[in-house]
């Protein structure tokens, strides 16, 4: 990510507070002989600072992979764990390994569901009309094809 905070130090100089009171005035009188554009510069430079980094900020949201905004968020799930790496969790499974259902992992409740399902296939013989096969779709509606 390359925002980064404004620091005083790169404010205070540009705020127009800064200025002397009579900027177009010559030295010897208190101010710093300003031509009118330079005064304009001078007004201009704070807002600019402030352009600048906000430009940065939404680039840094609109970048992905190293150097991402999700890249530099920590989860707080482990030590190094950014919201990037939940992200590649949710995609490839590994999630399910580590999101609680009560007391136990999603994976773990899922493979007891699996096993006590196919125990009844068992159990249920030739009564049982349905696939040996289940699937578990927990996509969303709408990423889903018309069967």
């Amino acid at each position: 990510m390359n925002t980064k905070p404004i620091l005083e130090s790169e404010y205070a100089p540009l705020r127009i507070s800064s200025l002397p009171s009579r900027p177009t005035a010559s030295s010897a009188f208190g101010g710093r002989g300003y031509t009118a554009t330079q005064l304009k510069e001078a007004f201009d430079r704070l807002p600019m600072l402030l352009i600048n980094r906000f430009n940065s900020l939404l680039a840094d949201i609109d970048r992905q992979g190293t150097g991402s905004l999700a890249d530099s968020i920590l989860t707080g799930l482990e030590s190094g764990h950014t919201l990037a790496r939940f992200f590649e969790d949710v995609r490839s499974g590994t999630l399910s390994t580590y999101l609680s259902v009560g007391d136990q992992s999603l994976f773990k409740r899922l493979t007891e569901m699996a096993e006590t399902l196919n125990t009844l296939v068992l159990l249920m013989g030739d009564a049982y009309d349905g696939g040996s096969r289940f699937h578990v779709d927990c996509g969303h509606p709408a990423d889903r094809a018309e069967q």
